[in-house]
């Protein structure tokens, strides 16, 4: 079964239990879902008060689609991660499963800060009455983001990671720099 497919009440018994079958990143993923509904909420809404917001609804669909994916993705690695230490795989094993459970959310990150930079100019389009719902959306997204870079910063901290911290010595930062400068654009007004 899909993370998609879980109700809520399994999703946080699946996620609140000392051998976790969905990862703090899936969870922080699922949270952006959350919050990119309540964003697409506030540009429905203020599509219905005659702003112009039908094109960005329509990329941000599609931008979701790929977080969905992407949240499958880091599930099934983060999975295939916590098996390799649990069955005290070969060193081998255990190393391919840490690269993949740190490219996904690596991955993922990539689709949020495409999420945040999409909506960079939408605060103009968002009606008063769901600024707050928008918004609040754009805080859980960005605090997914940041739950997503703490899960990769972890994996680069085991003793399997060997050249993992140098192979993604690039993205990272440039990750946190295109989310800083989405999060600046983002910020509603009079809030510094």
């Amino acid at each position: 079964m899909t993370v998609q497919q879980l109700d809520l009440k399994t999703m946080l018994t699946e996620i609140g239990r000392a051998g976790p079958s969905i990862s703090g990143s899936t969870a922080a993923l699922v949270a952006a879902q959350l919050g990119t509904a309540m964003v697409r909420m506030a540009l429905a809404v203020s599509h219905n008060h005659g702003s112009d917001t039908d094109l960005l609804i329509e990329r941000l669909d599609s931008v979701l689609s790929e977080i969905k994916n992407a949240t499958e993705k880091d599930r099934a690695a983060s999975s295939a991660l916590l098996d390799a230490y649990r069955q005290d795989s070969n060193e081998k094993a255990r190393r391919s499963a840490l690269v993949d459970a740190t490219r996904e959310p690596l991955a993922a990150a990539h689709w949020l800060i495409e999420l945040l930079e999409l909506l960079a100019d939408a605060p103009d389009r968002i009606t008063k009455a769901v600024a707050s719902d928008f918004y609040g959306g754009i805080e859980l997204i960005s605090a997914a983001f940041k739950a997503v870079m703490l899960a990769v910063a972890s994996n680069l901290q085991g003793d399997d990671a060997e050249q993992l911290p140098v192979r993604t010595s690039y993205n990272r930062p440039n990750l946190f720099a295109r989310f800083e400068l989405a999060r600046k654009s983002l910020r509603p007004d009079g809030e510094t």
